[in-house]
């Protein structure tokens, strides 16, 4: 080549790239060939679907109309968005439909994905290569040792930032998805609010910030904590306490009940493959925070109702375990077996929650567990239970298992908006919510209600 035909500098790699591309020569017979695969897979796909799971039914299709028209109008009722209806103008009325509206219409598109016979066949097979044997776990659940599993949500809890930090406070404040509105990230001004709220009426608000399950075990999710006498905790932690305890509410931090459990006995505290505690360490938390209510709090006599306990034994997979989609007949985390005491009445029958109780608990799935049949590990054994039975009175209840630490505040307030006071007769509302809610949880600030004075 002339030296005057020669390039003066190399091309990039971007226009390197573009010339090879634009010079890129496909024989026919190999475009037919992986066309033909493509549309292969796309129509075998299909063709499965077709031949192994009915096509649904006009009454089917109908039935999910319905339900999303019925989150639709849902939105519209007060209590939902933590805002009265009577606050709330047309154009917000409209914003809050749409948003349920889009979120109700992910939620049956995810749930048609998740029921298709493609997905119901080759998901459980891969993940079994991925978490069985890679150790990888998915999405949602992180393989850890000794067979334990471990919930991405409570790991990043302890893993990230401060859940105070401004910084972080800031992006959450403004993380949405679509029409969905951003959380609140700031718990401080939800609690400060509650606690004057309760305290309007001479009711005592104990917070009970329950720690997540890689916080006592962190050795089963890194060698790092071998036989370490420490639990861990997000940075954030500490001062969010103090904060708490300096706008009047009392707090019972479990961490350390449980923490010298383990060491003092040398057995699990949590569940192997699921997300909470084991009904002995729920029990034990129970107890002292019996302890702490009656050291705390004045609570006026009252004769004892006679609970008793029953032994039972439970067999389940953990929630865990069913996160990572596993074949039923897999060898992997196989379902583990626990020893339960339910409690009964003076007669016999389950133990119940009293609306006249001078003790109410705001729960999550920590209170549920071991209480609610369908969580499928025993009932009438749960936290609000044996607390009970501690403090030998009766207990009422407001428990919820998904975002717990917004939908018990708002399911109260619901009822007291309607004319349903659960707090007459109270002296101490307990507020039980797993330690992750304070990063991940939507704090909204619930105004007063008119009509309540809450």
């Amino acid at each position: 080549m002339s030296p005057l035909n020669r390039p003066t500098s190399e091309p990039s790699r971007r226009d390197a790239a573009a010339i090879d591309v634009g010079h890129t020569t496909v024989h026919p017979v190999v475009a037919f060939v992986l066309v033909s695969v493509v549309l292969g897979v796309l129509l075998a796909g299909q063709a499965l679907q077709w031949t192994g799971q009915p096509s649904m039914t006009d009454q089917d299709t109908i039935a999910r109309a319905r339900a999303l028209l019925g989150a639709i109008g849902s939105a519209l009722q007060p209590g939902q968005t933590g805002e009265p209806l009577g606050d709330m103008s047309l154009p917000a009325r409209i914003v809050s439909a749409n948003r349920v509206m889009v979120s109700e219409a992910r939620r049956i598109d995810d749930a048609l994905d998740h029921e298709s016979v493609v997905g119901r066949s080759l998901r459980p097979t891969a993940q079994l290569v991925l978490s069985g044997w890679l150790g990888a776990g998915n999405e949602r659940a992180y393989c850890g040792r000794d067979g334990w599993l471990f919930y991405r949500a409570d790991v990043e809890y302890l893993t990230g930032p401060g859940f105070l930090d401004s910084a972080r406070m800031a992006r959450r404040a403004t993380d949405s998805e679509e029409w969905a509105p951003p959380p609140h990230p700031d718990p401080r001004a939800a609690i400060g609010l509650f606690v004057r709220q309760l305290q309007e009426r001479a009711i005592t608000l104990v917070v009970v910030p329950t720690p997540v399950k890689p916080a006592i075990h962190p050795e089963k999710l890194a060698r790092t904590y071998e036989g370490a006498a420490t639990s861990v905790q997000n940075p954030s932690f500490a001062g969010a306490v103090e904060a708490f305890e300096s706008l009047g509410a009392l707090v019972f931090d479990p961490t350390d009940a449980l923490r010298a459990a383990r060491d003092r006995l040398g057995r699990p505290q949590y569940l192997a493959t699921d997300t909470h505690w084991r009904p002995e360490s729920m029990e034990l938390v129970a107890g002292q925070l019996a302890d702490f209510v009656m050291q705390h709090v004045s609570l006026p006599p009252r004769a004892d109702p006679g609970y008793r306990v029953e032994p039972t034994a439970v067999t389940a997979f953990g929630d865990l375990r069913m996160m990572l989609n596993l074949p039923a007949n897999s060898r992997f985390y196989p379902a583990e077996t626990v020893r339960l005491r339910r409690v009964l009445d003076v007669g016999g029958a389950p133990w119940r929650p009293s609306r006249a109780a001078d003790v109410l608990v705001l729960g999550d799935s920590f209170s549920n567990i071991y209480a609610l049949a369908s969580m499928g590990w025993g009932e009438s054994a749960g936290f609000v239970e044996h607390l009970s039975l501690a403090l030998k009175r009766p207990v009422d209840r407001i428990v919820e298992n998904d975002n717990g630490a917004f939908a018990t505040r708002a399911r109260l307030r619901h009822e007291l908006a309607s004319g349903v006071d659960r707090l007459a007769g109270k002296r101490v509302v307990i507020y039980q919510f797993s330690a992750r809610e304070l990063a991940f949880g939507d704090w909204k600030v619930l105004g007063a209600e008119p009509a309540r004075g809450f």
